[in-house]
C-alpha cells in the first residue's frame, strides 16, 4: 500500500515539475520572440516571425513566391502554419470576405464547433494601422473544429485583402487540440504586426 502511494506522489510531482517547466519555457519564448523575431517576406507583406519557426515551404509547396509553410522542427508539436497569397479575380470581387473565407474553409473540409469559435470582423481591427489607413480588409476565425469528418483540430485563420493591389493573403494555423494554445498566440501576433514592403 505504501509503495503505491509513493508512486502516486512521484507521478503527481512529475506532472507538477513539467507544468512549472512549461510555464518557464513559455515565458522565455515570449521574451525570445520580442528580441529575436526574424523577418520574412511574401510578395509585398513583411512578417516578423518567432525565431523557432522553421520554413519548410520547399517540402510542401511548388511555388515559394506565393506560398510559405512554417513548422516547429525542434519539438514534436503537431502544428503548422500556411501562408498563401493569391490575386483577386472577377469572381472574388463580387464576394465578401465572409463568403471567401467560408468557401476556403469548406475546401479544407472543416466544421467549427459553434460554441468554441471566435470570429473577429473588421471592426475588431480598428487600431491596426493598415486597416485604419484603408489598406486592408481583414477577418479572423479561430476555434476547435472537425477536419475531414473525424479528426479534431485547433484552427486559426486570417483572410486579409490588400485593397491597393487587389490581392489576398490566407494565413492558417492548424494544430492538435492540445497544442492550439502553444503557437496560437505567436501566430496571431505575426498576423497583427505585419508591414507592407511597397505602398
Amino acid at each position: 500500500m505504501e509503495f503505491s502511494r509513493l508512486i502516486e506522489w512521484l507521478i503527481f510531482g512529475g506532472i507538477l515539475l513539467y507544468a512549472i517547466y512549461s510555464m518557464i519555457a513559455i515565458k522565455e519564448e515570449n521574451q525570445a520572440y520580442v528580441e529575436n523575431a526574424k523577418e520574412f517576406e511574401l510578395k509585398n507583406f513583411l512578417f516578423f516571425l518567432p525565431s523557432w519557426w522553421t520554413n519548410t515551404t520547399q517540402a510542401h509547396s511548388k511555388d515559394e513566391s506565393t506560398q510559405a509553410v512554417f513548422e516547429r522542427t525542434d519539438t514534436r508539436y503537431d502544428w503548422r502554419a500556411d501562408f498563401e497569397w493569391f490575386d483577386g479575380t472577377k469572381a472574388l470581387s463580387s464576394k465578401t470576405l465572409d463568403e471567401i473565407i467560408v468557401s476556403k474553409l469548406e475546401e479544407l473540409k472543416l466544421i467549427f464547433d459553434p460554441e468554441e469559435t471566435v470570429i473577429d470582423i473588421p471592426s475588431v481591427f480598428e487600431e491596426f494601422i493598415p486597416y485604419k489607413e484603408g489598406r486592408i480588409d481583414i477577418i479572423h476565425i479561430e476555434g476547435t473544429a472537425t477536419e475531414n469528418v473525424s479528426e479534431r483540430v485547433y484552427f486559426d485563420c486570417y483572410l486579409i485583402k490588400d485593397n491597393i493591389n487587389d490581392a489576398y493573403l490566407l494565413a492558417k494555423s492548424r494544430s492538435s487540440i492540445l497544442n492550439g494554445a502553444i503557437e496560437g498566440p505567436y501566430f496571431e501576433e505575426v498576423l497583427r504586426t505585419f508591414e507592407f514592403l511597397h505602398q
